[in-house]
């Protein structure tokens, strides 16, 4: 008997307090941060001076710490036609190369590209952050190429965050309630399967990857890290398994108590078990993020500290994927080669 059809756990509840209170605010403050990051890149472009760069930097930070809280929602009105909405607009590295070609191709058309290393946040970032020069050689260098780049950008971002966020408080919203079985293709395995990867994306490219610890990998490389420019990689890992955990306990980003995860666990056979296992671990990575080196990540991707929370994150891999799967009869339906 599958465990995941007890009739004593209200599935569509769950989505209810999920969309309602998780997935739309996120991506309401999303949406509200990309329009200011929309706004500082107009006053730039229009002003470019030092201290309109520094307000489109924040500008740029607020609305990536944001996208942090989104990523793993790349489902239904976030499935763009080249993928998860976070696999097309939140790339890294980007390609510096193409991006500075494509500046110079007076033909260049960023919605005909099927390139997504020369789009999103982190083009966006490579435009107005540089580790080797001052600001006001950044600002001399500032062509109007560059301004219109960096403009096209942040109105693809615009555009897709305004178009995510009117379909999920239209029609999809009540769809996605209703559709509340477990099989693929529900509401339940679209939230439950982009969860597990987002995670796994976590894992895997924001720490594993940069590391050197993925197989078939020469050596550390900090180039790999996420907000390699900026340097607020640590900061962003942070952000990101915040909004792990509250999708997995049933949290809003501002702590109020939801239905997540945690609570379907609690009505099938072994789920207390797993909820204590999984709490432990969980405890365990957040220790392994605090006790990052203070700095650049990219600077540090070969210490010890780094290595120990791959390994947690990696520990706690079976919770969330193969052991939750089981348990709640829910099949993985992406490609995994995780080896857990």
């Amino acid at each position: 008997d599958n465990s995941s059809e007890d009739p004593g756990f209200d599935r569509s509840a769950m989505l209810e307090s999920m969309a309602n209170n998780l997935i739309i605010p996120n991506f309401q403050s999303l949406q509200s941060s990309v329009d200011n990051l929309l706004t500082a890149t107009s006053n730039f472009n229009e002003n470019t001076t030092e201290q309109n760069l520094v307000a489109l930097r924040e500008a740029w930070m607020q609305s990536v710490i944001d996208h942090q809280h989104c990523s793993a929602f790349g489902f239904g009105p976030a499935s763009l036609p080249l993928g998860p909405y976070a696999s097309v607009l939140a790339v890294f590295p980007i390609d510096e190369q193409q991006v500075e070609a494509n500046m110079l191709d007076e033909n260049f058309n960023l919605q005909a590209s099927f390139d997504r290393d020369v789009r999103g946040f982190y083009t966006v970032e490579y435009l107005i952050y540089d580790q080797d020069r001052t600001d006001a050689e950044i600002i001399a260098d500032f062509d109007q190429s560059r301004k219109d780049y960096l403009l096209l950008v942040a109105n693809e971002l615009k555009v897709t965050l305004d178009a995510i966020v009117t379909e999920w408080t239209g029609s999809y919203l009540q769809a996605f309630i209703n559709n509340d079985g477990t099989a693929a293709g529900s509401s339940v395995s679209l939230l439950y399967n982009e969860f597990v990867k987002d995670y796994e994306n976590l894992k895997n490219f924001k720490v594993e990857l940069p590391a050197g610890l993925t197989a078939g990998q020469a050596g550390a490389d900090g180039s790999l890290v996420e907000a390699f420019y900026s340097g607020i990689s640590r900061q962003l890992i942070t952000e990101h398994f915040e909004n792990s955990k509250n999708i997995w306990l049933g949290l809003s980003r501002n702590g109020q108590d939801l239905t997540g995860f945690e609570e379907y666990l609690e009505t099938v056979e072994n789920g207390s078990a797993l909820i204590q296992a999984t709490k432990e671990v969980i405890g365990e990575i957040d220790n392994a993020i605090a006790a990052l080196p203070a700095g650049r990540l990219s600077e540090n991707v070969e210490s010890a500290e780094i290595v120990t929370l791959r390994d947690k994150l990696q520990a706690n891999t079976a919770n969330f994927k193969s052991s939750m799967s089981s348990l709640l009869g829910i099949s993985i339906t992406f490609n995994s080669g995780d080896g857990d």
